[in-house]
C-alpha cells in the first residue's frame, strides 16, 4: 500500500501528513473493532440465558471473526505500515496488510451474505426454513465454506498486484454481493406487507395474535439487516468508486490517488467497525446477555475489593475467594 501504481507514482511517497492522519484513524478503529466484535463473540459464548447458541447467531459470529480479523491485523498493521510512510521510511512484507485485508473483506461480504439469504429464507419461505433452513449442520457447512472461499481466492493477489485484484474484488463478490442484498429485500419487503396484511385481518376474525407477533419478530428482526445493508452500500460504494478511480485515471496525480488509496481503505475499516453496533445493539437477546455479563463483571470486582478490603481476612482467604469465583 505505500505506492499506488508504480507505473504513475513510482518513487513518490503520500503527504506526510495522510499518512499520519490515516494511522491515527486507523488505530482509533481498531480499537472500536475489537471492543465491538469481541463483545458478540463473549455474549454468544458466555451466553447467560442459554438463548444465544443458535444456527443462525453462527453467521453473526461468522461476520463478526472476519471483522475481528481488521481489528486485531489489518487496522494495527496499517498504523505501523503508515506512520512509517509519514518518516519516509522502507517498507517490508507489505503484503500481509493487503492480504489480511482482502481475507477479511471476502469473509465480511460473504457472512453478510449468508445472514441476508437466511432473512430471505425465514420470511419467504418459513415452514421449510424451519424444518431444514437452519439445522446447525447446514450453518457450519456455510460458515466453513466462506472461510475456505476467503482464504484461497486472494492469493491471486499476489500475482495481480493490489490494485488489479482490488477491482477485481469490486467488480464481482462486491457487485454481486450488493445485487444479492438488493433483490433479497425487495423480495423480503413484499412478503413481509403481504403477510402482515393477511394476518391483520385474521386478528380480527379469528384473533390469531401468535402467529402475527411471529411475524411481527421476523419484521423487526430483517430491520436490523437493511441497517446493515444500508451500512454495506455506504462504506462500500464509495470505497469501489475510488478503486475505478485508481485503475482507470491516468491523468490524475499521486497526490490524489494517494488520497483515494487511504480513504477507500479507511471506508471498509469503517464498516467493521460499525457492524457490530448496527445488528448487536439492536438485537434484545445480545443487548440482554451482554449487560448481564457487565453487571455479573462489576460485582465480582466490587466483592474481591471489599474481600481484599477486609483488614480481617487472610491471604488464604482471598486466594480461595478468587478461586470460588472463577
Amino acid at each position: 500500500m505505500v505506492l499506488v501504481n508504480e507505473d504513475l507514482c513510482a518513487r513518490i511517497w503520500a503527504p506526510r501528513y495522510l499518512s499520519f492522519i490515516t494511522a491515527t484513524i486507523s488505530g482509533a478503529l481498531s480499537v472500536i473493532t475489537v471492543t465491538g466484535n469481541l463483545m458478540v463473540c463473549v455474549s454468544v459464548v458466555k451466553d447467560p440465558y442459554k438463548e444465544l447458541r443458535t444456527p443462525f447467531n453462527f453467521y453473526i459470529i461468522n461476520l463478526a471473526l472476519a471483522d475481528l480479523i481488521v481489528g486485531l491485523v489489518t487496522e494495527p498493521i496499517a498504523v505501523w505500515v503508515h506512520i512509517r510512510e509519514g518518516f519516509s521510511l522502507t517498507m517490508e512484507n507489505v503484503w500481509i496488510i493487503h492480504m489480511s485485508y482482502f481475507i477479511s473483506c471476502t469473509a465480511s461480504v460473504l457472512s453478510l451474505c449468508a445472514l441476508t439469504m437466511d432473512r430471505y429464507n425465514a420470511i419467504t419461505t418459513p415452514l421449510k426454513h424451519r424444518v431444514s433452513g437452519l439445522s446447525l449442520k447446514r450453518t457450519l457447512f456455510t460458515s466453513g465454506f466462506i472461510w475456505i472461499f476467503s482464504l484461497s481466492i486472494p492469493f491471486i493477489y499476489f500475482k495481480l498486484g493490489f490494485l488489479t485484484y482490488s477491482l477485481v474484488f469490486a467488480n464481482t463478490a462486491v457487485s454481486i454481493t450488493f445485487i444479492t442484498l438488493i433483490f433479497a429485500y425487495v423480495r423480503i419487503f413484499q412478503t413481509l406487507t403481504a403477510q402482515v396484511k393477511r394476518w391483520s385481518r385474521k386478528d380480527k376474525k379469528y384473533g390469531c395474535r401468535t402467529r402475527r407477533n411471529a411475524i411481527l419478530r421476523e419484521e423487526r428482526i430483517t430491520k436490523v439487516f437493511l441497517l446493515m445493508l444500508v451500512l454495506f452500500v455506504s462504506c462500500y460504494s464509495p470505497s469501489c468508486a475510488m478503486i475505478y478511480v485508481m485503475n482507470l485515471c491516468k491523468s490524475c496525480s499521486c497526490y490524489t490517488l494517494h488520497w483515494l488509496r487511504d480513504l477507500q481503505f479507511l471506508f471498509v475499516l469503517l464498516s467493521s467497525s460499525l457492524n457490530p453496533f448496527v445488528y448487536a445493539w439492536r438485537i434484545p437477546p445480545f443487548r440482554r446477555a451482554f449487560m448481564t455479563l457487565m453487571k455479573q463483571k462489576k460485582d465480582l470486582s466490587t466483592r474481591l475489593v471489599a474481600n481484599i478490603s477486609d483488614a480481617t481476612s487472610s491471604p488464604k482467604e482471598i486466594e480461595n475467594f478468587e478461586v470460588k469465583n472463577k
